[in-house]
């Protein structure tokens, strides 16, 4: 016999027990009961965790709708408080940061440009037509005031400016309202 024969009948006649490695004795059901019992376990554990979440962010948004409207309770207090003062027409403006850095804040910035170029150019313009219309109206005055020196002038080819009762004075003011009715606005 071989060597290893021979060891297992010296083992098998001792009395002494011989240790095995730990087997457990499972009947066929154990194991698939005992996955079950687990995924159950844990399903109970996630489904009574988001429970209490929901619960948790039902309480904190009560709690924000409560806070909310006391706020807003004494802003109305504060207000009609301060509508008696003269500091309820101010608005007060949030601060709103500039996008100096992303395409939307380089087009507002374009946009901001070509708005102020625009209205310096309409002012120039603006200023422009006024000093014409200062020149028309210098250069219009200049000549109303010629047409009245020659009526008041005498002309010695011309009788007496006063003949018809009317004087030299009266003269002007009726030559003035002419140009006037003629188109030569002052």
């Amino acid at each position: 016999m071989n060597d290893i024969a021979q060891k297992t009948e010296i083992l098998l006649s001792s009395s002494k027990p011989v240790q095995k490695s730990y087997v457990p004795k499972l009947h066929k059901g154990d194991v698939k009961d005992k996955f079950e019992a687990m995924q159950k376990a844990r399903e109970e554990r996630n489904q009574r965790r988001s429970r209490d979440e929901k619960q948790r962010r039902k309480e904190q948004y009560v709690r924000e709708r409560e806070w909310n409207r006391r706020k807003q309770e004494m802003k109305e207090l504060l207000a009609s408080d301060e509508d008696d003062d003269a500091k309820s027409s101010k608005i007060e403006k949030g601060y709103v940061p500039k996008l100096i850095g992303t395409v939307k804040g380089k087009f507002e910035e374009m946009e901001k440009q070509r708005q102020e170029e625009e209205r310096k150019r309409t002012e120039e313009e603006r200023k422009r037509r006024i000093e014409q219309d200062m020149i028309e109206k210098r250069k219009i005055q200049r000549e109303l005031a010629k047409k009245a020196q020659e009526v008041c002038l005498p002309d010695p080819n011309r009788k007496d400016i006063t003949t018809n009762n009317k004087t030299s004075t009266e003269l002007i003011v009726i030559s003035s309202f002419n140009c006037l009715v003629l188109g030569f606005g002052l």
